[in-house]
């Protein structure tokens, strides 16, 4: 005699969707299951313990991030970021059912996080600020600029990030504008496009600004003032201004209201700043593109995402990570060998402050200037060779997202019902820095929000 036929339950895959039929039994699965079978099947199983596992950053924060997390205290910006990372697309981040309007189908649908960190879901916001910073560009050459932060004071940048983020942004768009406006440069208001790194190819403690600067700009009379061929500005009399702003800032902020990392004593820090009046400071003006199409689409890849792409793969062997990564210096492909923690720690250490900006409008590119924005345009439009992007070079969008419909009837498939989100309680984040949250009374959530009310 057979055996009765049961009906199967819903089945959740952490990395897609499951499907359920009405009237599947166990001896007909479903297509669904089949290719989920199938893919457990192709990678090895991560029991044995010697073996090397090529996983992406999710599968590596699902495994091993727990207890990475025991093992010290964590900061609720590193935390949130975390959370985010291993739950974006699972059934812990919430999900909704998408049922046939006959009964034929349902399938879940997991919810993305949205974070800044995630590169799982940055496609799309991607794709956004792309074509929102092309439309804003005008049709000129355009110079790339990078201003990097001492090493020396990268201590200062972990304990007051949140405080430290504005004022060096503030100081690397004073320093462009204020040469910018002399009169013995160009003696015009550019565009200027800013946007803030803080890792470099080995995901290393490296806080650097991009800046995207109009090889023009708009005088006091309201005319267009082209810069000299191959030739913004001079970069010593940039380094000593910049140099000068941001030292003479920091000097009574470290007296005031700044934490101090590992010398309580403000004085203890005369000596690094006497130091950095006399080093010198990497700032690097590259040749001028013809537009800063280019620029953009290298920008964006960091803005969103964080510092691991969603297509690069990490090899993992017992308690180490082994990632590719191309060198600059030589152009050539490399891997460096971290271990699981310290892998863990260099990524979440790169996670913005709740409610900061990273990337920031100066000149003609802010919204205060738009009318001297709008004659800029329309005098370089007339030029003979004007260039007519970004209407005929679109930024790449990711794939259309295609209507749902029911294998069986073929009808559009509705939104049933909502599954809540498995999150367990989260503290809040911290706004005076990186201070660990049992010295310190913590904020509510409320007053966590950022300048424009919404989250990381």
């Amino acid at each position: 005699m057979a055996p009765p036929k049961t009906e199967q339950p819903v089945q959740f895959h952490e990395g897609g969707h499951a499907c359920r039929r009405r009237r599947l039994t166990a001896e007909q699965p479903s297509s669904a299951h089949q290719r989920l079978r199938r893919s457990c099947t192709l990678l090895p199983s991560s029991r044995f313990w010697g073996a090397i596992l090529r996983v992406s950053e999710q599968t590596l924060f699902q495994q091993r991030f727990q207890a990475f997390a025991a093992s010290r205290s964590l900061h609720p910006r590193e935390l949130r970021a975390a959370q985010c990372i291993r739950d974006c697309g699972t059934r812990a981040m919430g999900a909704h059912v998408m049922s046939c309007p006959t009964g034929h189908l349902e399938q879940l649908q997991f919810h993305a996080c949205r974070h800044r960190c995630c590169p799982r879901c940055a496609g799309t916001s991607r794709s956004r600020w792309i074509d929102a910073e092309l439309q804003r560009l005008l049709p000129c050459p355009h110079f790339h600029v990078i201003f990097t932060l001492p090493h020396e004071l990268l201590p200062l940048w972990a304990s007051n990030r949140q405080r430290f983020l504005p004022l060096f942004m503030r100081c690397v768009r004073e320093s462009l504008l204020e040469l910018m406006r002399s009169p013995r440069i160009l003696g015009a208001t550019p565009g200027l496009l800013m946007s803030l790194h803080t890792w470099g190819r080995t995901l290393s403690h490296h806080p650097h600004v991009h800046c995207l600067v109009s090889a023009g700009g708009i005088d006091s009379a309201g005319s267009w003032l082209a810069c000299r061929p191959n030739w913004l500005l001079p970069v010593k009399a940039l380094q000593h201004l910049f140099r000068g702003k941001l030292l003479s800032a920091l000097g009574p902020l470290l007296r005031s209201t700044w934490d101090l990392p590992a010398h309580p004593c403000p004085a203890s820090w005369t000596p690094t700043l006497r130091m950095l009046w006399r080093k010198h400071w990497n700032i690097e003006i590259r040749p001028p593109y013809d537009h800063g199409r280019g620029v953009v689409l290298y920008l964006a890849r960091y803005v969103k995402g964080g510092p691991v792409p969603a297509h690069r793969c990490l090899d993992l062997h017992d308690n180490s990570v082994s990632m590719p990564y191309l060198d600059h210096r030589d152009h050539t492909r490399k891997s460096i060998t971290l271990s699981t923690d310290e892998f863990i720690s260099r990524v979440l250490w790169h996670a913005p402050p709740k409610g900061q900006h990273t990337t920031r409008h100066a000149g003609l590119y802010t919204s205060a200037l738009r009318k001297h924005h709008h004659a800029a345009r329309e005098f370089l439009l007339q030029q003979p060779h004007a260039q007519s992007w970004p209407h005929t070079a679109p930024s790449p969008h990711p794939p259309p997202q295609r209507e749902l419909l029911c294998a069986h009837c073929g009808l559009p498939m509705l939104r049933s019902r909502s599954l809540l989100a498995l999150h367990p309680h989260r503290q809040p984040a911290h706004q005076t820095g990186e201070i660990p949250p049992q010295n310190h009374r913590l904020l509510s959530l409320r007053s966590q929000r950022g300048p424009t009310g919404r989250s990381s």
